[in-house]
Formats: structure tokens, C-alpha cells, sequence
């Protein structure tokens, strides 16, 4: 582990409690940080990078840069479908659209700071309809853990699964696409390989290819994790997604048809219980009242992830276009270099057609590798200040806290999620690029899950992360799999060693590593 002296606080920050940026859990370059750091903005939030580790800092304005326009709908789904949602995807798909090749360099680099002011306000329009949704369904789990106990917010999160979301359209749509590959056995194979022009060519290929092609347009022009900008999107290199989606093909079973209809079953029997196990009517139907309030929640929160992973990926074709010049006027080793610059010096960089390319690159492309190597404090600074007692902190219940410490160096607490109870090997996935890694029935332990993840579900057997609440995506996709799940271990990737044996409680979230 390192040092708290490692990630020492900046001088504006010092004395200031901050948090790693959930979702965020890898260091990023340079034009990654800016982008980040006037996402938040947008919003009137504020980021502090260190060691290419975004930090959650206070003092934000509390309000947007540029106010948006408002919402004339006040039920949150309206708010999200109807308004804000329309709004990012016209930015979006406005930005990745242009022809930047025909473009002239000094256009491009006069247009990027810009179209980065741009992909922050469609950032901001994710932000928008949350309290509209988070406000109604706090009040659910607040319900729940008055009537239910300590184990209410889990039971709570139960009674809205199985509802249709972005998520879990993408995984519908996957195995839609891993069907199709099964026509031929050289498909299949091609398609495991992540061979798109050896699968083309296969019988059964080319109507493969047609609906790959259709899936890619709504799902591929995203960052593959939040924040990363630096990486390619399946539109760029759709190998990985071919990858992941050979994984559906290997168990019907465990696929997102499968899944949803038993998390609807579970849903159902566990609205029965609940109503079975209140006293009288009126809790019932102050149950069923806050049921229908909160019920559009997961709908809107997958729906705004899946478009804030647009908002980076829209800003990729630009840079890239950008980098691709200066690279071919020798300003640039390669086009990719373009992401540990920041953007005044791509500016300058531009304007200087004699300079070479700058040392800078090398020098930063081998901090980010040391970066990499580090394990980020979730927090530093003094500890934020904790809620009130019995008041439910929705933010809490997203992003999680400090997991509870304990004497036994075999066993890891955190926040049960997902119940069910499962001993198998555990297989550490840091990066979707390890994704294969992963055995049918293997326990994943990540730092988090993002949308792109979702394939991994249909493999796993249970779900364990370093960050996360019972309303982070990894538990919500976790209950709608039916997957033993345990978020919010803080440093289960760095404790659990991978392959070890390792016994789940998806209930009382805990994680047993066995002796070797």
C-alpha cells in the first residue's frame, strides 16, 4: 500500500476532506484530467488530480457554469427521457458526427476547448433529473430500514429490480448479437477471438456483421469506463466487444433474458413478503405509494451512466483528428500522444509548426505506467462529516464509505448488496482487457463495474468491489443477475489474491479468503 505522504494534498487543498471519484479508480493523462476536472465544473462540483487520481474536493459553486436549460417536467423519468437526455444526446452526437479530418489544424485546435465545454454541459444535463429520482427513492429506504432493520436499504434496492434500463438493454442487445454468432462454428470461433474481419467472412458473417454494426451505433460510442478518455471506444476497435459478447454464447442460461425475468420474479415475491410482513394497511400502502414514486430510479441512473460514458467518448474523434495532424507534421510521435498533453499546450503546440514533439510525452506516458502502480487512499484529509443519525444518505448508498476494519487478515467487510452465499475462485479483473480471464462461476473482484461490464455478470458467480453502496451499479446489476454480491471492501483487489479461494455473503457482506 502506499503512503498518505504519497498522496499528499495540493496546497489549495490541504485541510480539505477528499474522496477518490467513484467509477474512477485508475489514474488518467493529462487532457483526461482537464476533461474530468471541467466535467465537474459544469455541474458546480470540484476535482483535484493527484498522481492522475481523481479526488471529490468541497467548494465547488454548487451550481452550473452555464445554466441549463430547466426541466418543465418534474417526474423524474420525464425529466431524464423527455428533457435531459435530449439535450446530451444532441451534444454528443453532434460532436461525434463532424468530419474532422477535412478540418485545418489551427481550426481544430481552436475548436477543442470548446467542444470540451461542450461534452461537460452534456455531462451536466446527466446531473440534472437526479435529485428527482434520488429524492423518492431515499425516502423508500428510509421506509424500508424503519420497518425492516439494518438489512432495509438492501430490501429496498430488491423491490425496484427487474425495472428496464439502459444496462440491461445492452446486455439484451449483446445476446441478441452472440445468438446470430452461433451460426457457424468458424463464426463463433472468429467472434471469441475478437477477428471481426476473419468472423465477416464466415458463414453467417455477413447478417453478423449488419447487426454488430447496428449495436456498435448505440453502444459503441462510449468511453469504455468513466473518465477515460485516452482509451478507444468499441466503434474504434470493436474486438473487445466481440470478446465479451462470445461470453453469452457459452451459457443461455446465466444470459440477460434469463436474469431479467427471474430478477421480476424476485421482485415480485419480495413485495409480497414486505406487504405480508407489515402490521396493518396503512404501512402497505404507504409502501406501495413510495414503490410508485421511486420506481423509475434505476431507469434513470443506468440511463444517465450510459450517457455520461458518451460524453467521453464524443470527445475522442476531435483529439484524435487533432493528434493525427500534428503527428503527420512530426509535432507528434503518434496521433495518441495527443492525451498527456493539456490544452493550452496543444494550443501552443499547434501554433509552433517548427516544434518537435515534445519530451513531455515520453516523460508522462512513464508517470502514468508509476501511477498505475500505485494504490489511491479512498480518502484523505480529515473524514467527511458523517449524516445525522437515522437519516439515509442517498450519496452514501451510491458511492459507499471506509469499510469497517478487522484483526483477521483472511476475511474482508463491506456492504452486502446482493445476498446468496458462494465459495469459488476468486479472479481479480482490473481492466475489461482482462475480461477473459474470467472462468464461468469465478467470483469477480474489481474495482467497480460500469456499464460496459455488463457480459462479466453472465459469467461470474458472485461480485466483489473496492468501492461502491447498494445503489452502485455493480449491486443493481448484481440483484438483477441474482449474483452474491459484497461492494465497498475498499482494497479488495489488492487484498484478495487472484485464483485464491474465497467463500461470499452476499447478505452479511463478507469475503473469506481460504489458505492456499
Amino acid at each position: 500500500m502506499t503512503t498518505a505522504a504519497t498522496f499528499a494534498p495540493p496546497a489549495e487543498a490541504e485541510g480539505l476532506s477528499l474522496r477518490l471519484l467513484p467509477h474512477a479508480l485508475r489514474p488518467v493523462p493529462y487532457l483526461a484530467q482537464e476533461m474530468f476536472e471541467g466535467f465537474m465544473r459544469a455541474f458546480g462540483g470540484r476535482a483535484i488530480h493527484i498522481n492522475g487520481f481523481a479526488y471529490i474536493a468541497p467548494g465547488g459553486r454548487g451550481e452550473p457554469a452555464n445554466p441549463l436549460e430547466p426541466s418543465p417536467y418534474t417526474d423524474g423519468r420525464e425529466a431524464w427521457e423527455k428533457h435531459a437526455q435530449l439535450h446530451c444526446r444532441e451534444i454528443c452526437e453532434g460532436l461525434w458526427s463532424q468530419d474532422y479530418e477535412a478540418w485545418p489544424i489551427d481550426d481544430l485546435a481552436k475548436a477543442l476547448p470548446g467542444y470540451f465545454a461542450e461534452a461537460a454541459r452534456a455531462f451536466a444535463y446527466t446531473m440534472q433529473p437526479l435529485m428527482s429520482v434520488v429524492a423518492p427513492m431515499g425516502e423508500l429506504l428510509t421506509f424500508c430500514g424503519e420497518k425492516f432493520g439494518a438489512d432495509g436499504p438492501r430490501i429496498g434496492m430488491t423491490l425496484l429490480q427487474g425495472f428496464e434500463n439502459d444496462s440491461a438493454a445492452r446486455g439484451l442487445a449483446l445476446e441478441e448479437l452472440a445468438s446470430l454468432a452461433q451460426a457457424s462454428p468458424q463464426l463463433l470461433g472468429a467472434v471469441g477471438e475478437g477477428d471481426l474481419q476473419r468472423a465477416q467472412a464466415a458463414d453467417g458473417g455477413e447478417a453478423f456483421a449488419a447487426a454488430l454494426d447496428t449495436y456498435l451505433e448505440v453502444y459503441g460510442h462510449g468511453s469504455q469506463t468513466w473518465w477515460e478518455l485516452h482509451e478507444p471506444t468499441w466503434v474504434e476497435d470493436p474486438s473487445l466487444a466481440l470478446r465479451l459478447l462470445s461470453i453469452y454464447a457459452a451459457d443461455p442460461q446465466r444470459g440477460p433474458a434469463a436474469s431479467h425475468e427471474r430478477a421480476v420474479a424476485e421482485r415480485d415475491a419480495a413485495i409480497a413478503k414486505c406487504e405480508a410482513d407489515l402490521p396493518g394497511d396503512e404501512d402497505r400502502e404507504r409502501l406501495r405509494t413510495l414503490l410508485a414514486a421511486a420506481s423509475d430510479y434505476v431507469s434513470v441512473v443506468e440511463g444517465r451512466a450510459h450517457w455520461q460514458q458518451n460524453c467521453v467518448g464524443a470527445l475522442r474523434p476531435v483529439c484524435l483528428a487533432l493528434g493525427e495532424k500534428l503527428a503527420a507534421r512530426g509535432s507528434l510521435a503518434a496521433a495518441h500522444d495527443i492525451f498527456h498533453l493539456k490544452l493550452e499546450e496543444l494550443a501552443a503546440l499547434t501554433a509552433d509548426q517548427s516544434a518537435p514533439a515534445p519530451t513531455a510525452v515520453a516523460e508522462r506516458a512513464t508517470e502514468l505506467a508509476n501511477w498505475s502502480t500505485l494504490d489511491a487512499p479512498l480518502f484523505l484529509g480529515p473524514p467527511p462529516e458523517a449524516p445525522p443519525p437515522g437519516a439515509t444518505n442517498p450519496m452514501a448508498l451510491m458511492f459507499g464509505g471506509p469499510a469497517e476494519r478487522t484483526d483477521d487478515p483472511t476475511l474482508l467487510k463491506g456492504v452486502g448488496a446482493s445476498q446468496g452465499t458462494v465459495e469459488a475462485r476468486a479472479r481479480v479483473i482490473l481492466s475489461l482487457d482482462d475480461a477473459t480471464r474470467l472462468q464461468p462461476g469465478e467470483v469477480l473482484v474489481c474495482p467497480f463495474t460500469a456499464p460496459s461490464w455488463m457480459p462479466l455478470f453472465a459469467t461470474a458467480g458472485a461480485i466483489v468491489t473496492n468501492q461502491g453502496g447498494v445503489l452502485s451499479h455493480a449491486a443493481i446489476e448484481a440483484r438483477e443477475y441474482g449474483l452474491p454480491c459484497v461492494v465497498g471492501t475498499e482494497f479488495g483487489t489488492q487484498r484478495i489474491p487472484d485464483g485464491a479461494l474465497v467463500t461470499i455473503d452476499g447478505l452479511a457482506g463478507t469475503v473469506r479468503i481460504h489458505p492456499a
